[in-house]
């Protein structure tokens, strides 16, 4: 049996994921523009299914094989570690995945990486986990509590340590689960091509052109979708009738709120989901501001707006914290850099490549830029911080500071006047937005506030 070309992606991409610490889309990307014409959709699914799965299970799998092994495997090569992790994954996830064919390829991916003396070793690694004939004792659930989530769940310790401060045993355990199941598909409506009254007609056409099944969502601007949509041209996305984002995202363009006449600004507009929201919010009657610094998010953002059809914007490529504005703001969207402990099923990679020390460098910069983002409103203005993340540290803890530095100069609003009915719910007593993960309408983990500007700073 030789090496299938999905298997090699997929091997090849979580090498780069882990150890070259790239984004896991992002190495897809370059390999399917490489390969674009001998991958089918079942390739690419498969492909996707191996990495995210052996990314979200990688600290189980690799307890599992270092049990198994007499050596230590962190001195293997980073592409022996790859086919036995993911080879362990398609053994214990992948039904479907005949064993012998999971054991096979991993070996044919050794020897065509040219560690053909290797490939015993792996061979008779994965042949024994195959067999499932061994137990290996976990840490104990009440005496080790931190050791036995870190491991069942497979998050790092230092994570699993500090949720324990704020979650208790149970609530956590969902939470941990969660972040290993894989996303739902969830979309948004553009409502400026589409009238959301007419949602079930936009379901049948997705069903009659493009055999997508779709679900309505307590937002009325939101489906979720049973299949992963289809991008290419001349497919509903390519045409801007949707775009994919999560329900929670969806929730920040509630929160802001345009009104007629206001001068909007995104502080961070890429890749554009939000922003796209805001416009279609604001109805074409608000001047909407646009800032990115990064380049391949800029024009990420820019394309999403103009496939859209959402081009009455302005862009301002420059880092926020340097911006100047021309003319004071009535609402400014930050939607700050942060860890993305909210959004780990999505980016399970971001267990492995965060630490602590990163944590406290995003907090720091979350602050100085809601700082700078107040100087830029107008007396009355107010600014809708939002983060990918419900993180005390990111969120709660900013608006004990932020209320404690400049007291009456600000006012916190409340977001519940400004949610549907039905989401209300994730409003706390310190009125803040707060979605854990694990919530029961299986949203991205997501934190958000509004500070009204009283007087000047």
């Amino acid at each position: 049996m030789g090496l299938s070309l999905a298997r090699e992606i997929a091997y090849d991409s979580f090498v780069a994921v882990m150890e070259k610490k790239k984004k896991p889309e992002d190495v897809l990307g370059e390999y399917y523009k490489i390969h674009d014409k001998k991958l089918k959709r079942l390739d690419r699914n498969f492909i996707k299914e191996i990495l995210y799965g052996s990314l979200r299970w990688n600290a189980k799998l690799f307890w599992i094989l270092q049990n198994t092994s007499k050596r230590d495997l962190n001195k293997a090569s980073p592409e022996i570690r790859a086919a036995l992790v993911a080879g362990t994954y398609q053994i214990y996830y992948m039904d479907r995945v005949p064993d012998r064919a999971a054991v096979n390829e991993s070996v044919e991916y050794i020897r065509k990486k040219g560690q053909a003396s290797a490939c015993s070793f792996v061979n008779g690694i994965l042949r024994q986990i195959s067999r499932r004939a061994e137990y290996f004792a976990k840490p104990d659930k009440k005496t080790q509590a931190a050791d036995y989530l870190a491991l069942q769940f497979s998050h790092p310790k230092w994570l699993v340590q500090r949720w324990m401060k704020h979650f208790k045993f149970e609530k956590l355990e969902v939470m941990l689960a969660a972040n290993n199941q894989p996303p739902p598909m969830s979309i948004r409506i553009n409502s400026l091509k589409i009238d959301l009254e007419e949602t079930r007609t936009f379901q049948e056409r997705l069903l009659r052109e493009e055999k997508t099944h779709s679900d309505k969502r307590f937002l009325r601007s939101a489906l979720r979708l049973k299949e992963a949509p289809k991008f290419a041209a001349p497919s509903l996305f390519s045409q801007g009738y949707y775009t994919v984002q999560d329900e929670s995202s969806q929730l920040i363009g509630f929160l802001v709120d345009p009104q007629e006449g206001e001068t909007v600004v995104d502080a961070c507009a890429g890749p554009g989901g939000k922003l796209s929201h805001i416009y279609e919010l604001g109805a074409e009657k608000i001047t909407l501001i646009a800032i990115e610094k990064d380049d391949e998010q800029l024009r990420r953002a820019q394309e999403n707006m103009e496939r859209m059809g959402h081009d009455q914007l302005e862009w301002v490529q420059t880092d926020f914290l340097e911006w100047k504005a021309r003319k004071k703001a009535d609402k400014l969207l930050l939607d700050a850099p942060c860890t993305g402990l909210g959004v780990l099923r999505r980016h399970p990679e971001g267990k492995w490549h965060k630490s602590p020390d990163d944590l406290d460098g995003v907090i720091d910069t979350q602050y100085a830029m809601i700082k700078h983002g107040l100087t830029r409103l107008k007396v009355g203005g107010e600014l809708i911080y939002s983060v990918c993340s419900f993180e005390r540290a990111e969120t709660e803890d900013h608006l004990n500071r932020i209320v404690d530095e400049y007291g009456d100069k600000i006012e916190i609003i409340s977001p519940v006047s400004r949610l549907p009915d039905y989401f209300k719910k994730y409003v706390t007593r310190q009125n803040y937005l707060a979605v854990y993960a694990g919530n029961q309408d299986d949203m991205d983990g997501f934190g958000a506030f509004i500070i009204k500007l009283r007087k000047k700073i």
